[in-house]
């Protein structure tokens, strides 16, 4: 087993790192906890983390730009091409209710691991990182709360489409690749979205106040794509 796929697991079976609310909201997810440390300023994983970045940036096309600004949007619809879904959000309000609650969650779980870490963002590091977008002051690099966003989408989705697996879940990576595209993260940090994402959408299968919700997009999203 790859150490990537032995961290994984120890995140997934280490819930006792999990710290629980009043019962009025979703346990929270300690991810400072729970993901390793980004590079080092200087190391040699920080270097190579950069060259990733000025590599994507120098290749990257029109087409590849275009596709990775309008995935700068946090929504599940941008994986309507991955599991052949032509229907409008407004045709599936369940869908986009629960949805719209993941991001929420996510955003301000990533946040404050960000504001833990506070891992500057590529441009910050060098000057030769040209983004795609402007980020707001002190809106930290580590980890990607899109990546995040796209991986804990990835796997609530796997399980309500289990046909749509494969498909589903290389449009995560496509998704967090993006992310380097814009030159506004690091590898490592999609990397540790990965992980947060799938730790995140493990909690949110497990929690009686997420079933509902889920279960009633489940429901309407097998409904809309014709799966019994």
């Amino acid at each position: 087993m790859s150490r990537r796929a032995v961290l994984v697991s120890l995140l997934l079976l280490g819930q006792s790192a999990l710290a629980y609310g009043d019962g009025a909201s979703p346990a929270v997810v300690e991810l400072s906890n729970l993901l390793p440390p980004p590079p080092a300023a200087g190391s040699m994983a920080a270097q190579r983390d950069l060259q990733a970045v000025l590599a994507a940036q120098q290749t990257r096309t029109a087409q590849d730009m275009a596709a990775a600004k309008a995935d700068s949007e946090r929504s599940v619809f941008r994986f309507a091409d991955a599991v052949g879904l032509t229907m409008q959000p407004a045709a599936l309000p369940k869908t986009a209710a629960f949805f719209d609650r993941v991001a929420k969650l996510d955003k301000a779980e990533a946040k404050e691991a960000k504001q833990f870490w506070k891992h500057p963002r590529p441009s910050v590091v060098s000057g030769q990182v040209h983004a795609l977008s402007k980020e707001k002051p002190n809106d930290w690099s580590y980890p990607s709360g899109h990546a995040t966003f796209a991986y804990t989408t990835a796997v609530l989705l796997t399980n309500m489409l289990p046909e749509k697996r494969e498909a589903i879940f290389a449009r995560a990576a496509l998704y967090g690749e993006h992310r380097v595209v814009m030159g506004v993260h690091f590898p490592s940090d999609v990397e540790a979205g990965k992980i947060a994402g799938t730790v995140i959408a493990d909690e949110i299968l497990r929690d009686p106040q997420w079933q509902a919700d889920y279960d009633a997009a489940r429901s309407e999203l097998r409904h809309a794509l014709g799966l019994p």
